[in-house]
């Protein structure tokens, strides 16, 4: 595992560094009202979580980084993010597509990181 850490860690940064970037443009939708232990601290436990099992898929399935994250977040834009979020709770095309390419692009700026500091 140490010689994971430091593209757990890429991984991780990239992705709270994307999540300060998604906080200033839709601060409405990432307020952190309901957060467990404050909005930032959650944030960041939530990605250190999302980074371990990202880490735990690609050393089970021998994926190329890039490849689990386009097939991650495709199985979770189906599952939970834009399709259920027309078919479900009426959300307009753009707003569904917005919420879909903003779960892409978490997954695969992520899985990039994590990529390019396993080498």
């Amino acid at each position: 595992m140490s010689a994971r850490m430091k593209p757990i860690c890429g991984m991780w940064i990239t992705l709270m560094l994307i999540s300060v970037v998604v906080s200033f443009l839709l601060p409405e939708q990432w307020s952190g009202a309901n957060a467990l232990f404050g909005k930032w601290p959650t944030i960041m436990v939530i990605w250190l979580v999302v980074t371990l099992f990202f880490d735990w898929a690609i050393q089970s399935t021998g994926l190329r980084p890039t490849q689990a994250a386009v097939i991650l977040a495709v199985s979770a834009i189906l599952a939970t993010g834009a399709f259920p979020g027309i078919l479900f709770y009426g959300w307009e095309a753009a707003t569904a597509g917005r919420n879909a390419l903003i779960q892409f692009v978490f997954w695969y700026g992520g899985a990039t990181a994590y990529g390019k500091l396993s080498a």
